[in-house]
């Protein structure tokens, strides 16, 4: 069953973001950023886990002699592999990410998701200051990086656009033409969750949505392990959650890496 619009008022601008006061910094306006704070975050956070794991072993590792005078080495080993795994991890994705190749680690069919250890980073970065959208946006710009190196071609009605309820309506018009061009289903959903809730009931094989970054990371979190995702994050002149803007051209690149670049005929879908 297509998913449905719920009639709201004409908020005051915002509203929907907790603690925000109706100023539009820069950052709230257009979180755009690079790949490089993620990836930054990323690694400073494995090597802070790792630096206090190594003192937690100095303190204790008296202790762990009094129990055999070989466990204390054993847990220390330990502990560096561990740290290396991660180390190798980071950089695989970094590698595959700068040469758009996939290289990624994997266990059987499964990758391990970078969402593995995003609330982390998240927290980490929040202790140095770093605003929250501008951590959300790097982490969205890496995690279509990591989509892109594994191109998978699907069929039209097997990918889904999913488009908040706070876009444009000059957006949305060109974005439909877009889709009517590929064939593609197109809804618009007024919330993350009833979003997630539309994946579920109809299984595309692939997903674009467009939201804040604050959706989209929540989004990504939740099913980039089940199936691939590209995120594309509004812009908000006005602020949050009213007439949101995005560029078009993300949208394109989008479709051709999931559908190639060839126009598909025939009428699109645009539910609501």
């Amino acid at each position: 069953m297509p998913s449905r619009i719920v009639q709201i008022r004409d908020r005051r601008l915002g509203d929907e973001w907790k603690n925000w006061e109706g100023d539009l910094e820069p950052c709230i306006q257009n979180a755009e950023t690079g790949k490089r704070i993620f990836l930054t975050l990323f690694l400073s956070s494995i090597l802070f886990v790792c630096l206090i794991g190594i003192g937690i072993w100095y303190l204790i590792s008296p202790r762990l002699n009094e129990l055999h005078r070989f466990f204390s080495g054993a847990v220390l080993w330990s502990w560096l592999a561990l740290c290396a795994f991660f180390f190798v991890w980071f950089l695989l994705i970094a590698l595959s990410i700068f040469f758009n190749k996939d290289l990624l680690l994997r266990f059987g069919k499964k990758e391990i998701s970078v969402a593995f250890i995003l609330p982390l980073i998240l927290r980490f970065g929040k202790k140095l200051g770093i605003p929250h959208d501008k951590m959300a946006n790097s982490f969205v710009q890496v995690s279509n990086a990591l989509t892109g190196v594994r191109p998978r071609k699907i069929g039209p009605n097997s990918l889904l656009i999913l488009l908040p309820r706070c876009l444009h309506k000059d957006v949305q018009n060109q974005i439909q033409s877009l889709a009517e061009n590929r064939n593609t289903p197109v809804y618009i959903v007024p919330g993350g969750e009833l979003a997630r809730r539309l994946v579920a009931e109809k299984k595309p094989r692939a997903v674009i949505g467009i939201a804040c970054e604050r959706d989209l990371l929540s989004g990504i979190k939740d099913l980039t392990a089940d199936i691939p995702i590209i995120g594309i994050p509004n812009i908000r002149p006005e602020g949050p959650c009213k007439n949101t803007r995005i560029d078009v051209r993300e949208l394109e690149k989008a479709l051709d890496l999931f559908l190639g670049d060839a126009p598909q005929d025939g009428p699109a879908r645009k539910e609501e």
